[in-house]
């Protein structure tokens, strides 16, 4: 019996370093290939959210086939709607915006030229002088690459957006063969720890919902807070301005500058004073977001504190930069249930 135990005890082993060495293989080929896992990434987030309804429609002895053809359909109709009701309105709001930007243009320049030669009139020593102009060919520096970057990551959604023309079709599939996928992965799992890891994935599954509601729903605050503001300010184009206040927040640091840049160059139509009212304004709003109401609510939703939430998102701007900033709430979630399943396991 103890020569039994002894030699079970180095196959064991034996398994666990073939799996180690499996899994950093499969890292290392992810990463190698993470420039073409965009559509696939997309396509698990599409059946990720998918799945409840067609589950749903599964119970109901309706064929899974069907099933996903009939959320599909749900899904068009509903992005229908809010394209034949909504965009209409941005589009024209947009055509107004387009008109606008020449004499917007005109404005800025009137204003710019009045305020440099105001400065060169007025008595100052000649060092003080020389001191102002270096700060602002510095300050000018900095705000061309900050245009630089805002606009390089506008251009970079665009294969973003490319890769969700496929990634229904990818989704379609993964959600066609979810069962086969879950036997093949329960036969992996040793069958001892099939109630661990299903108490896990309900967890994990928890948290991920939690961070999408909590993201939405701060997009959303700050969409409808942001109109508002600049409705207040009788700013044109309240309507268009929140919309992409809204969809910009979903992009740290640099969505807010976007979301904020028609509000400004808007304000400017009217008075400088409104374009600073108006920056003072998402400013506020998005210290709000980024302290009270963004680490409140995600921090409720995925049942972190709002402290870890901020170290989380700085520490994955850091590591890798929007994309780590997009997927550090998501990811400190998952491996704070992982922690937390891996201590109850070693405390046993």
């Amino acid at each position: 019996m103890k020569g039994l135990t002894v030699a079970r005890r180095p196959l064991k082993y034996y398994r666990w370093g073939l799996l180690a060495i499996f899994c950093s293989g499969a890292v290392f080929v992810l990463w190698a290939a993470r420039v073409v896992l965009l559509p696939f990434v997309f396509a698990i987030v599409i059946a990720y959210l998918l799945a409840p309804p067609v589950e749903w429609f599964v119970k109901h002895r309706i064929h899974r086939v069907l099933a996903i053809l009939i959320v599909y359909a749900l899904v068009g109709i509903v992005m229908a709607g809010v394209i034949v009701y909504m965009v209409p309105l941005w589009v024209q709001e947009t055509v107004k915006m387009i008109h606008l930007i020449p004499a917007l243009t005109r404005q800025v320049q009137r204003t710019w030229s009045y305020w440099l030669l105001r400065f060169h009139q007025a008595p100052m020593p000649r060092s003080v002088r020389m001191a102002i102009d270096e700060m602002g060919v510095r300050w000018e520096g900095k705000l061309f690459g900050l245009s630089k970057t805002v606009l390089s990551t506008v251009f970079g959604v665009l294969p973003g957006i490319l890769s969700l023309i496929i990634s229904p079709i990818l989704a379609f599939y993964l959600l066609k063969d979810m069962g086969r996928i879950r036997a093949r992965f329960w036969q992996v799992v040793p069958v001892a720890w099939h109630a661990q890891v299903y108490v896990l994935g309900l967890d994990i599954d928890r948290a991920l919902n939690g961070f999408i509601r909590g993201q939405l729903l701060v997009a959303l605050v700050v969409g409808v807070l942001s109109g508002l503001w600049v409705g207040i300010l009788g700013i044109p184009l309240a309507l268009l301005i929140g919309a992409i206040a809204g969809v910009t927040d979903i992009i740290p640091y640099v969505g807010p500058i976007a979301g904020a840049l028609p509000a400004v160059i808007l304000g400017m139509d009217r008075s400088p004073w409104t374009a600073v009212y108006a920056i003072m304004g998402f400013v506020a709003i998005h210290q709000l977001e980024g302290t009270v109401i963004g680490p409140k609510v995600m921090g409720d939703s995925v049942g972190l504190h709002p402290l870890v939430v901020i170290f989380a998102i700085l520490a994955g701007g850091e590591i890798a930069g929007v994309a780590g900033l997009l997927l550090a709430v998501p990811t400190a979630a998952v491996i704070k249930v992982l922690l937390a399943h891996l201590y109850r396991r070693l405390t046993i």
